[in-house]
């Protein structure tokens, strides 16, 4: 914002007008993209609250500012100071990013030479001190992109540097030498990139740490200032990817040019053919995924749950069959009979029948029949690139163990006892396939498993010389379905769904 010299008071109420049109087209815009986030049922993949309630609050400010008295000082000072900018600057860049998750995010870190994972869905129970703490303008790239935006200037770091301890001119040639030794926390734009990195380092998202890319628009990439030049080396030593204003584009996108760039794609990364665990079978065998159950008094409660949210989410429509999409469909042989021994013991007439269709059960049917008797079976439109019947796969645990990493050994003892467990997921590992799955026990007891191995490897053999070890690639379903079954075998029956 340029600042006011002196008070003119047509002035001064001619640029807080023009901030608060400025902020109330922002908000437009935030709220424009959140209402496509709703209509796309997405709105709980992408945390914006934090964002929004900061802009708001300076939306109120900047009011304020617009109902008082413009000769006044403090008037001035309040559109000075106001960090609108500073918003305007993240919500662009954020316009050109991609599978934004997070405006605004807190992420932790624990103190020490090794660090713990704090952050995410695998992190442990542990106390967050927001002493050890960062906030990440922008997560972007479905969680592996974090971006901080700061419009610090070449004077401001210099003042930094200064309060800290360096009084060297930053014209001499000594300020070429500077170092962050480790005896000296330098403040402002250099400690906010290594909180970044210890940060980062706590988090995983699918096994990697996130990338973190720094972006300053107020900085040259040849800054004036050697000492600048010099601190700009060291985050990009950090392993840092920083922007200086040269890398700026000249112009912005509306949000309405970026809607479906900056919508999150869960399935970007699965793989051209997908693994089906035994809970997807029996999801869409069930009579529950495919149209209105009427509640019996004999149905349990994990029935009588599951028919109520079908009602409100329809799984197999928003869920379950845009992941498979046209892609080939594999299942092991273990699922496979797993999910046939669940349906002959208690399935309904039209969940064996499904369960045939899935299988390739009636080897006279192409798929086009198949899916065309399926839909028979349905209340809702078969996608007609869905990929039926599933290819049944034979595994060899013996081999797979031994092509995967040492991991594999303590997934498959202790977080997968039983055998379709383990043939499902450890064979989806090692042939590099996306396995899709409701058994979100399972998936979140294997990834804990593999940072841990991850960690304790880094600390016997030392934090550089590790290569992490990437396990395998798990989609979760939001929602479990399981067979409504016949009365005479569903009273006192255990839930079907495997955990």
């Amino acid at each position: 914002m340029a600042a006011v010299d002196t008070i003119d008071p047509a002035r001064v109420a001619k640029l807080a007008a023009d901030m608060q049109q400025r902020c109330r087209l922002f908000l437009a815009e935030l709220e424009q993209f959140q209402a496509y986030l709703k209509d796309q049922k997405k709105e709980r993949q992408v945390e914006l609250r934090t964002f929004k309630a900061s802009l708001q609050s300076e939306m109120k400010a900047i009011d304020r500012l617009v109902a008082a008295d413009p000769n006044l000082p403090r008037t001035v000072q309040g559109l000075r100071t106001s960090n609108l900018s500073f918003f305007e600057a993240v919500w662009s860049t954020a316009k050109t990013c991609t599978h934004l998750t997070a405006l605004k995010q807190r992420s932790y870190w624990l103190p020490g030479p090794h660090p713990a994972y704090v952050n995410g869905p695998v992190a442990p129970p542990a106390t967050r001190d927001r002493t050890y703490s960062t906030v990440v303008d922008i997560v972007s790239q479905g969680g592996l992109e974090w971006v901080k935006v700061s419009s610090v200037t070449e004077k401001r770091i210099i003042w930094d540097l200064t309060r800290a301890g360096w009084a060297a001119d930053s014209s001499s040639e000594e300020s070429e030498d500077v170092q962050a030794d480790d005896g000296l926390n330098l403040e402002g734009l250099l400690k906010q990139a290594e909180a970044l990195v210890k940060a980062s380092q706590a988090t995983r998202v699918r096994y990697q740490h996130p990338k973190i890319r720094l972006v300053l628009p107020n900085i040259k990439a040849q800054p004036d200032a050697k000492v600048v030049a010099n601190v700009l080396r060291q985050i990009r030593n950090l392993g840092v990817n920083v922007q200086t204003a040269e890398d700026m584009p000249s112009t912005f996108p509306s949000v309405t040019e970026v809607l479906s760039r900056l919508d999150t794609d869960p399935f970007e990364a699965f793989s051209g053919t997908l693994n089906v665990d035994c809970s997807i079978l029996l999801a869409f065998a069930s009579d529950v995924s495919h149209g209105r159950v009427e509640p019996e008094h004999w149905h349990n409660k994990i029935i009588s749950r599951q028919i109520e949210m079908e009602s409100e989410d329809n799984v197999l429509p928003s869920s379950v069959w845009p992941a498979c999409g046209a892609r080939k469909l594999v299942c092991t042989r273990e699922a496979a009979e797993k999910m046939q021994e669940i349906v002959d013991t208690m399935g309904t007439e039209t969940e064996k029948r499904r369960a045939a269709l899935l299988l390739g059960r009636d080897s006279r049917l192409a798929r086009e029949q198949a899916l065309e008797e399926f839909q028979k079976l349905s209340d809702y439109p078969i996608p007609p690139e869905w990929n039926l019947p599933l290819e049944v796969v034979d595994v060899d645990m013996a081999s797979i163990m031994a092509s995967l990493p040492s991991a594999a050994k303590k997934v498959s003892e202790i977080f997968l006892p039983t055998g379709i467990n383990r043939s499902v997921f450890l064979f989806g590992w090692s042939a590099d396939l996306t396995t899709i799955s409701s058994n979100a026990a399972a998936a979140r007891d294997i990834e804990m498993a593999i940072e841990e191995e991850n960690l304790s490897s880094k600390r016997l053999k030392g934090q550089a010389t590790v290569q992490d070890t990437k396990g395998p690639n798990i989609w979760i379903c939001p929602f479990a379905r399981s067979l409504v079954g016949k009365e005479k075998t569903r009273r006192g029956a255990k839930n079907d769904t495997l955990e």
